[in-house]
């Protein structure tokens, strides 16, 4: 099990105690523009391409981006669960934080 598989298999059952506006409140923050949806990818590629992500954390963003940015489930590819959503955006944020230093 990989660094982000682990994070959201962690996340699922807090975000499933979460009352229902809480978790309705988190998907809508959770959605990704197509900017945005771009800037992942490319990110999680640059990250990829220097070691920072393994080939199998990189693929489970990949995938839960989705190769094309669709309008349905806020951005993401249709399968994706909130918690694999809020763990990607945090990465995200630190991978940011490491390119810019």
């Amino acid at each position: 099990m990989n660094r982000v598989t682990r994070s959201i298999d962690e996340l699922r059952p807090v975000i499933e105690a979460l009352p229902a506006d809480k978790i309705s409140s988190l998907n809508e923050t959770s959605s990704i523009n197509f900017e945005e949806h771009f800037k992942f990818q490319e990110l999680q590629s640059y990250a990829h391409a220097m070691d920072i992500l393994k080939t199998d954390e990189a693929t489970i963003i990949f995938r839960a981006l989705s190769p094309v940015y669709g309008e349905g489930n806020g951005g993401w590819a249709s399968d994706t669960d909130l918690a694999t959503k809020v763990v990607i955006i945090k990465i995200m944020e630190e991978l940011l934080r490491k390119k810019m230093a």
